[in-house]
């Protein structure tokens, strides 16, 4: 049914309908049927527009979404970039300063095996001049011996 009119369509050359009220039959000629047609084509028509303009804004808000998350693909990147940059930092300073620690580590041990060594040097010097004293006065001791037996 179409507008509360049914329409017949049999083999014939014509499509026909029925009136409701008085259940004449009435063939459809071509003046009759273009405004029909020309109502039908304009509401596909319009519809038709209609899914063009919402498939276009579909495809916009799909491009835009698209861009959108490009542009935030691009900004995490550029911060994850930025972090490793700031880590590199900070593990290349730690590691400075572990080294220097180190180093200074090592260099308080080798003064301080340094200052140990001289200490013994010292002890053993001074052992040495005692050594030499006692020596000497013996030397000292003999002479007096050997010139008191003259």
């Amino acid at each position: 049914m179409n507008g509360g009119l049914p329409i017949q369509c049999p083999l014939m050359a014509e499509p026909t309908i029925i009136c409701p009220k008085c259940k004449n039959e009435i063939k459809l000629t071509e003046s009759l049927a273009a405004p029909l047609v020309e109502s039908t084509r304009r509401d596909y028509e319009q519809r038709l527009a209609q899914k063009d303009l919402e498939m276009a804004g579909r495809e916009k808000s799909i491009r835009d979404r698209e861009e959108a998350l490009s542009k935030a693909k691009s900004s995490l990147e550029t911060q994850v970039n930025e972090r490793v940059q700031q880590e590199r930092g900070k593990i290349a300073a730690d590691e400075a300063r572990k080294a220097k620690l180190a180093l200074a580590n090592d260099l308080n041990q080798r003064t301080q095996e340094v200052a140990d060594l001289q200490a013994i040097l010292k002890q053993k010097d001074e052992k040495l001049s005692e050594a030499q004293k006692t020596q000497a006065d013996l030397l000292k001791q003999k002479r007096e011996l050997d010139d008191a037996k003259r």
